[in-house]
């Protein structure tokens, strides 16, 4: 059976270990199958575009993005400019709710449009954020007139004390008919209730001419479950948490500090290059 031709990795947890880099192995790995095996990269993500960029720069390779989620799907083409194949944006007025509705929690509070972010305050949650993912906010306070003039919104995020994030959970699950909450313990994420990674994956594969059956791809939490149990070959990372439950025919690989894409990667793409992990 030929190996796949489509890589689709996520990055968090993922692509970058808990230090937030790119292993040396993975990435050489990465860099091969792309260049050996013709294969095309996509990179599937909570983040913003402008947050994968930095990855994508950090990599040194450029692929096609399925960001905040999959509410953001961008085709690169051979020529390097991206085709918009879906721009998935939160509710506007859902946007407001969700802010009034946080506002007596004491959490730090982050709204993503397609090209910035903006913040309640740069806090310690800020700081930390910043320093992830290498975007600084646009601004330092939400106000109904800041949400009224950013335009779209795509991602909004809070991050804080686990008691408090779950109370918000609890409150925001009267919005779940229009936004998709993921809760991982310290961070709260909210996206459109469209923005899936399967979905996102699918309409790629079908501007380039493929199928799920083309596909290798690699997620550590629930929120690519449905992604990594829906394409050829689905691995799950070993720091997953034990709460992610997945089908049987998903492979379960090493962890993100261990190389997890880069063993599997080669297991799938046989070369006689030296394995030097």
């Amino acid at each position: 059976m030929t190996p796949p031709t489509i890589l689709a990795i996520d990055i968090d947890g993922t692509l970058i270990n808990s230090d937030k880099a790119i292993t040396a192995f993975t990435r050489s790995e990465i860099h091969r199958v792309v260049e050996e095996y013709d294969a095309r990269l996509f990179i599937v993500t909570a983040r913003g575009p402008q947050s994968t960029a930095v990855i994508e720069s950090r990599l040194g390779l450029r692929g096609s993005y399925a960001a905040f989620g999959g509410a953001l799907v961008w085709a690169r083409g051979d020529d390097g400019a991206f085709t918009v194949l879906k721009e998935t944006p939160i509710p506007h007025t859902k946007v407001r709710d969700i802010v009034r509705a946080s506002s007596s929690f004491d959490l730090h509070c982050g709204v993503y449009t397609r090209d910035d972010w903006f913040v309640n305050e740069m806090s310690y949650w800020g700081l930390r954020e910043a320093r992830n993912t290498a975007v600084w906010p646009a601004a330092d306070r939400l106000d109904e007139p800041l949400l009224d003039r950013i335009g779209p919104v795509f991602k909004v995020m809070f991050r804080g004390e686990r008691g408090q994030l779950y109370e918000l959970e609890q409150l925001l699950k009267g919005f779940s008919d229009s936004v998709y909450i993921h809760n991982s313990g310290r961070v709260l994420e909210i996206i459109p209730a469209e923005a899936v990674k399967l979905p996102a994956i699918l309409q790629l594969c079908a501007h380039f001419g493929c199928t799920a059956d083309d596909v290798i791809a690699f997620g550590d939490s629930a929120a690519d479950v449905e992604m990594l149990e829906n394409v050829r070959h689905g691995v799950l990372m070993g720091n997953a948490s034990e709460e992610v439950t997945v089908a049987g025919h998903v492979q379960r690989t090493l962890s993100n500090d261990e190389d997890g894409i880069g063993v599997i990667l080669r297991k799938y793409f046989p070369t006689e290059r030296a394995f030097l992990p």
